[in-house]
């Protein structure tokens, strides 16, 4: 066996072996038993072909702000939408070795699990893996990263939940894959979630109804747009507490999920993720399943954008001033 293949063949197996010694240790046997009454049972299509999905947890877990409350309940719900509808096969992993090309090869979509911190960058602690593809970190992280892009660019796909967006804030091209960068959570409270794309074959968990849902909200920066990116879901301000302080946009436009083309790449990001019980709740993992089976190429869905006041009531748009939320007739 030649030594890249035995390299191949280990990170995949310690891959598989985190999926049972990883962040699990902090799930608790009551969590486990809801989240595997509340997964679906079946895939919303067939898969066309075997999927491989990544699992992928950030390395940085002592300083994660999610360790302990959704870092272990998103794996083991991500898990279970693939082992229990059989949608695809998941390994979990958070050694950054398997951003090596002949290693991700293997994968048609990786799940960014609330993942955090600058983990595309390898620690001294993991040069060892990189012997003859680098002799610096700051070589093999250009390696890693021009690997990583190559493949989503290629025809993969990229699930991001929550607070992958918090990821490699150092790397301008991967805040561009997802779509947007963090700008702080002004909520953490009910609040009111619109569907802006009710017939779009990913939004067909909610039924064409918008909701409301106790969560940790992000605002977003640049570069989220519309006109880059297909917004499925957003914050409702005619329906939310919008006195809370640290609102900068001044747009009214606070996208929570949404869909995009990257190369030939598929990437679903949903702001979802945060407090523990939305692991447990049938519709987030079945809006969640529908973004994976996107993410891997078996659900298609149309990814192109619709930007701002294309698709407001009647001609208006809505602009929000940091007070109230005002109505504009486009002429």
């Amino acid at each position: 066996m030649s030594y890249e293949r035995q390299i191949v063949r280990t990170l995949f197996i310690a891959g598989v072996l985190l999926i049972a010694t990883g962040a699990q240790g902090q799930l608790t046997k009551d969590q486990a038993r809801r989240i595997e009454e509340a997964a679906p049972k079946a895939a919303r299509v067939a898969p066309k072909a075997a999927r491989r999905v990544l699992i992928w947890n950030t390395p940085f877990m002592d300083t994660c702000p999610h360790k302990g409350y959704c870092v272990p309940q998103g794996e083991h719900a991500m898990k279970l939408l693939g082992e229990k509808t059989a949608a695809f096969e998941p390994v979990v992993s958070d050694d950054v070795a398997m951003f090596l090309p002949e290693t991700l090869a293997r994968f048609d979509a990786i799940i960014m699990n609330n993942s955090n911190g600058p983990w595309i960058r390898p620690t001294e602690a993991d040069m060892p893996k990189f012997q003859g593809r680098g002799d610096t970190i700051q070589a093999v992280e250009q390696l890693l990263r021009k690997s990583f892009m190559d493949w989503v660019k290629s025809g993969r796909g990229v699930v991001a939940c929550h607070h992958a967006i918090g990821g490699n804030t150092h790397w301008p091209e991967f805040l561009d894959m997802i779509g947007a960068t963090y700008w702080g959570h002004p909520w953490n409270e009910e609040v009111g979630i619109k569907l802006d794309d009710p017939d779009h074959p990913l939004m067909a968990a909610f039924g064409g109804k918008d909701f409301r849902l106790a969560e940790e909200i992000f605002q977003f920066n640049d570069p989220y747009s519309r006109g880059n990116q297909r917004v499925l879901m957003s914050l409702d301000v005619d329906k939310t507490n919008m006195t809370v302080p640290w609102v900068y946009r001044k747009d009214g436009d606070f996208g929570l999920a949404w869909v995009r083309a990257y190369g030939k790449g598929r990437v679903f990001y949903c702001a979802i993720g945060h407090r523990t019980e939305h692991w447990w709740n049938p519709t987030i993992l079945q809006f969640y399943l529908d973004g994976i089976q996107f993410a891997c190429g078996d659900l298609d869905a149309d990814t192109t954008p619709r930007p701002a006041g294309a698709d407001s009531e009647e001609g208006f748009v809505s602009l929000f001033n940091g007070q109230d939320l005002i109505r504009i007739k486009m002429l």
